[in-house]
């Protein structure tokens, strides 16, 4: 029960870790960890962040490798936010 929880916000830590890596990577947008003053908080939250990058980056790539993902070409050409 306890270890069925805990994987549980575990997961949900790591969903937003994710989250946060794609918002990174469409807007430049990031939490500024810069205002932490306590190294070893800041330093867990950098890792933490860190580790989320990883998997989105994982996530893309194995996403581009595989054959049930395709780029939708005419979004790229007419720009973010452009409708059809």
């Amino acid at each position: 029960m306890v270890l069925g929880r805990l994987m549980h916000y575990v997961g949900d830590a790591l969903l937003i870790s994710t989250v946060l890596a794609g918002i990174k990577r469409q807007t430049g947008l990031r939490p500024d960890i810069d205002r932490i003053s306590e190294p070893t908080t800041k330093g867990l939250l950098e890792k933490y962040l860190g580790f989320g990058e990883f998997v989105f980056d994982s996530s893309v790539a194995a996403a581009t490798a595989s054959s049930l993902f395709q780029k939708d070409m005419l979004d790229r050409l007419q720009g973010p936010g452009a409708s059809r």
